[in-house]
């Protein structure tokens, strides 16, 4: 989820979403309401920090402490920790007015982290009326420029190498010549929306860190809604296959008992099926394929013809191309018509006998 950036004094100015959904938000917030203090580090473990360092900044700092909120910082080699300091009221009309403004922020950063930084280098921005301030990592100030520019030349004074000034203000806001002379000075403004947060300490911790949001929420229940949908599915597509399993099961069975009705006596396992039936077809295709030739075919012409002659067979040859009969007795026979259609009928007589016939019968589709 994409998160903008830009400051709190702009707020009033951001256009509100049209299509209702929240935007979120992290926001530069003014660094002249923040303190930064180092404090010792406890001796006592890590994750009881946040409820001693109260009362470690208790003589610190001018205000009660039940108003104020602590956030931890940097550790330092010189057994140091940085402790920013805001009061809550502060914090609370911050997520107040951001509130009002149609957004809901995820990450207060102090506005001076804005500004670049180097090892060596002091850099100086500005910020409606205000000159902000960054001399390392993570220190830093907002102040008025009267103040701000003689806390610079101080600061400048105490190093005993120099650090390198870059000072980005407007043309209406004067420098002083003893910053001027030795300072890199653009004549601009920082841009809220391109600076890079991810190096700013979040002030919004503890007590207020934000909650998740009612779009979060919902995004959980979708995800268990989807989850149940998911095993009510998954439930749904095991029955399915418990029941296609059967469905085959039973095919199988209806298949070995038809097989066994198709070729009689015959029986096979469903998984030998299609090779067995392969062969018993090919075994088929050529018996209808022998019934259509010669001399099947010549012989069921032959027996229309030579039914109920009363002719005595004397003797049969065939071959692939042609039959031949000898028969006696053919009186009956010679009276009828014995033109085939699709074959050449020759007769001869028999020298030995008067009613003996020579019948040979060829296809004329030979010819």
């Amino acid at each position: 989820m994409a998160t903008q950036v830009d400051h709190l004094y702009n707020l009033d100015t951001r256009p509100r979403s049209s299509d209702g959904e929240p935007v979120y938000l992290d926001l530069w917030v003014p660094s002249e309401q923040i303190t930064v203090q180092r404090i010792q580090v406890p001796t006592a473990p890590r994750r009881k920090w946040p409820s001693l360092i109260p009362w470690i900044m208790e003589e610190r700092i001018l205000d009660r402490i039940e108003d104020m909120h602590f956030v931890l910082g940097e550790c330092f080699e010189d057994d140091t920790v940085e402790v920013f300091c805001v009061r809550k009221k502060d914090l609370r009309n911050w997520l107040r007015v951001a509130e009002n403004s149609g957004v809901v922020v995820r990450k207060m950063v102090p506005d001076y982290f804005a500004l670049p930084w180097e090892i060596g280098r002091l850099s100086v921005g500005w910020r409606e009326g205000y000159c902000l301030v960054r001399y390392s990592a993570s220190e830093g100030f907002s102040s008025k420029p009267n103040f701000a520019w003689r806390i610079i030349e101080r600061f400048i004074e105490s190093e005993s190498v120099s650090p390198r000034v870059s000072i980005s203000v407007p043309e209406s806001i004067s420098v002083p010549d003893s910053l001027g002379e030795q300072a890199e000075l653009n004549r601009s403004e920082v841009d809220w929306q391109i600076c890079d947060i991810q190096d700013g300490i979040n002030l919004l911790e503890g007590e207020f860190q934000p909650k998740a949001s009612s779009f979060s929420r919902l995004w959980g229940v979708n995800i268990m809604l989807a989850i149940i949908l998911c095993a009510l599915m998954l439930g749904h597509l095991q029955l399915a296959i418990k029941k296609f399993t059967s469905d085959i099961k039973e095919i199988e069975q209806h298949i070995e008992l038809s097989y066994g009705r198709i070729f009689l006596g015959q029986s096979i396992e469903a998984a030998e099926l299609r090779s067995a039936f392969d062969v018993q077809l090919k075994r088929m295709l050529a018996q209808r394929k022998a019934r259509d030739s010669m001399p099947f075919v010549g012989l069921q012409a032959l027996s229309e013809v030579m039914r109920n002659c009363d002719c005595d067979l004397r003797s049969l040859e065939t071959s692939s191309g042609e039959i031949k009969i000898k028969v006696d007795r053919s009186v009956e026979l010679l009276r009828r018509d014995l033109e085939l259609p699709e074959f050449n009928l020759g007769i001869e007589t028999s020298e030995k006998s008067s009613d003996g016939l020579l019948l040979t019968l060829s296809s004329r589709r030979n010819r």
